[in-house]
C-alpha cells in the first residue's frame, strides 16, 4: 500500500515538473523572416549578426531564400511568418493572400538599373531586355518604356532569373536587363555598362517587411518590436556602412567590399508610410492589374498598416 502512494505521489510530482517545460517551449517559438540575397537585407543580417533581436528580447530566425519574392511565398505557405520585399513583389501576393504590409526598412531610387551592352547609348536602341517577372524589374522596365516613348511591343521581354541576366547579356542575347544588386554590377564585370537607373524613369523602390495577417493581429507588439531592431541596425549602418557591409559578406556572401559599394545606393531607414508612398503604390496596383498580373486591383489601403510604426 505504501509503495502505490509512494508511485502515485512520484508520477503527480513528474507530471508537475514536466509542464512548465512544454509551455516554454510554446511561447519560445520563433518568428521567422524570410529574406532574400542582396544587401537590401542588410539590417536583418547585421541584427542576426549584432544578436540585436536577442537585446530586444526576440526570438526571431533569419530564413534566406533566393530572391524576396520566394520569401513571400513562404509566408503564404507558413514556413515563416514575415517576410521582406519591394512593392510589385509582395502586392503580387496581396492578390491571393492574407498579408500585411506593416513597415519600410530601406529605400533607393539607385539600387535598381538598367545594364545595357556597351555600345548602347539610348534607350530606344533596346531590342530584347531582361524582366524577372512581377517584380521591380519589371515595374521599372514599364516606366523606362513610358518615359522614352518606346512601345512595349518592339522590344522583345525576356523572363529571366537574376543570376542568369549578366551571362546573357555577355553573350549578346539581351540587349540590357533592369534590375537590383548585385546583378548590375555583375554584368557590368562581363562588359555592360550602367545606362539609368530607377530614380531616372520616376521609381524609388520600398523594401516593406510583410507578415502574415492571422500572425500580424495575434503579434503585434512582437511586430513592432521586430522594427525597433531593425531601426537600431539601420541606425548603425548609417553610422558606419562597413559594418553593413561585413553583414552582408558574412550572411550572403557578397565580398565586403562590393557589399560597401552597393550600400552606397541604399538608405537603410525604418519608418512609416507617407501620403506620397500610398499614391505611387496605388499606382503600381494598377500596373499589376492593368498587366493582368493580379486578377483585380489590390486595394492597398487594407494591405498597408499606415500608422503602425508611427504609433511605436
Amino acid at each position: 500500500m505504501k509503495l502505490v502512494k509512494y508511485l502515485a505521489a512520484l508520477l503527480a510530482v513528474s507530471a508537475a515538473v514536466s509542464l512548465p517545460p512544454r509551455a516554454k517551449a510554446q511561447s519560445t517559438e520563433p518568428a521567422k523572416i524570410g529574406v532574400g540575397v542582396d544587401a537590401a537585407f542588410v539590417p536583418m543580417y547585421l541584427a542576426k549578426q549584432r544578436k540585436l533581436f536577442d537585446k530586444h528580447g526576440l526570438n526571431v530566425e533569419i530564413v534566406q531564400f533566393t530572391q524576396g519574392g520566394d520569401a513571400l511565398d513562404a509566408i503564404i505557405a507558413g514556413q515563416v511568418q514575415m517576410g521582406g520585399a519591394a512593392q510589385p513583389t509582395t502586392l503580387i501576393r496581396a492578390a491571393r493572400a492574407d498579408v500585411k504590409v506593416f513597415g519600410i526598412f530601406g529605400q533607393s531610387g539607385t539600387y535598381i538599373k538598367l545594364v545595357t551592352k556597351a555600345d548602347i547609348t539610348d534607350p530606344k536602341q533596346i531590342k530584347s531586355i531582361g524582366i524577372v517577372p512581377g517584380t521591380v524589374s519589371e515595374y521599372a522596365t514599364e516606366r523606362l518604356f513610358a518615359k522614352y516613348g518606346i512601345d512595349p511591343k518592339s522590344v522583345q521581354l525576356v523572363k529571366v532569373g537574376p543570376p542568369e541576366a549578366p551571362a546573357l547579356l555577355a553573350r549578346g542575347d539581351l540587349d540590357g536587363y533592369f534590375m537590383w544588386e548585385p546583378w548590375p554590377s555583375n554584368g557590368v564585370k562581363q562588359g555592360g555598362k550602367i545606362l539609368l537607373n530607377s530614380g531616372d524613369v520616376g521609381f524609388t523602390d520600398n523594401m516593406w517587411l510583410t507578415a502574415d495577417g492571422a500572425w500580424f493581429a495575434g503579434h503585434k507588439a512582437q511586430a513592432k518590436a521586430i522594427l525597433d531592431t531593425l531601426s537600431e541596425a539601420c541606425a548603425m549602418v548609417r553610422a558606419d556602412p562597413a559594418v553593413g557591409a561585413a553583414a552582408v559578406q558574412a550572411e550572403a556572401k557578397i565580398p565586403a567590399d562590393v557589399a560597401l559599394g552597393i550600400l552606397k545606393d541604399r538608405e537603410c531607414v525604418v519608418r512609416d508610410f507617407t501620403s506620397d508612398d500610398m499614391d505611387s503604390y496605388d499606382k503600381i496596383a494598377d500596373f499589376l492589374v492593368n498587366h493582368k498580373i493580379t486578377p483585380a486591383k489590390v486595394d492597398v489601403g487594407k494591405v498597408i498598416q499606415r500608422g503602425f510604426y508611427a504609433a511605436n
